[in-house]
């Protein structure tokens, strides 16, 4: 009977320390991001945090941009590379959307049969043409955080994806007419998009 009221007697005091421990982190203050890189962003210019919208405001949105960053480690150049690669990764998946749905257009507005025939086109001609466009960006501008983080804005213009578009073999010159059309408007409306965002 001695035996098992110290067992239960053990039992409450370690369940009443693992109670005040666990009390105890409770109260510990959790801490932001940006709390912990409090200058971090210290003197950013505006489109480190907003983008392009706040890069260009004087102008119809002809383009489209990307923000990208790394770490300065032992070599600029290699983060160099690495910023401008994810800014070009940001202005691929942004304009695969784009021409994703400027094909959606085309399809709704053409009969059944080269509407199927657009459909197959979309998923090599997407690709494609991401990659060829791309070679048409160009660095607009870099910064330096306080922790050695780069960061650089990346654009595309809508004249290299129009120039893009035109060189396109694969494409049926139909879609081609309609995408160089669309273009403007659609890289417009992308821009309008972001300021309401």
């Amino acid at each position: 009977m001695r035996v098992q009221n110290r067992m239960i007697r053990f039992f409450l005091g370690a369940a009443a320390l693992a109670t005040v421990v666990a009390m105890a982190g409770c109260g510990k203050d959790v801490t932001t991001p940006d709390e912990q890189l409090p200058n971090e962003f210290a003197g950013a210019p505006s489109w480190v945090l907003e983008g392009c919208g706040a890069y260009w405001d004087d102008d119809d949105g002809a383009r489209l941009c990307g923000v990208g960053d790394a770490k300065i480690g032992r070599s600029m150049s290699i983060a160099r590379t690495k910023a401008t690669s994810r800014g070009r990764a940001e202005i691929g998946r942004t304009l695969e959307t784009k021409v994703k749905s400027m094909i959606k257009d085309f399809q709704e507005q053409v009969t059944d049969g080269e509407s199927e025939m657009t459909a197959e086109q979309f998923s090599s001609t997407t690709v494609l043409l991401s990659k060829s466009t791309l070679n048409g960006t160009s660095i607009q501008e870099t910064w330096i955080s306080q922790t050695n983080q780069l960061y650089i804005l990346v654009a595309l213009d809508i004249e290299s994806f129009e120039n893009s578009v035109r060189e396109m073999d694969e494409m049926s010159s139909q879609l081609r007419a309609f995408i160089e059309a669309r273009a403007r408007k659609s890289f417009t409306e992308l821009d309008e998009e972001m300021e309401d965002y």
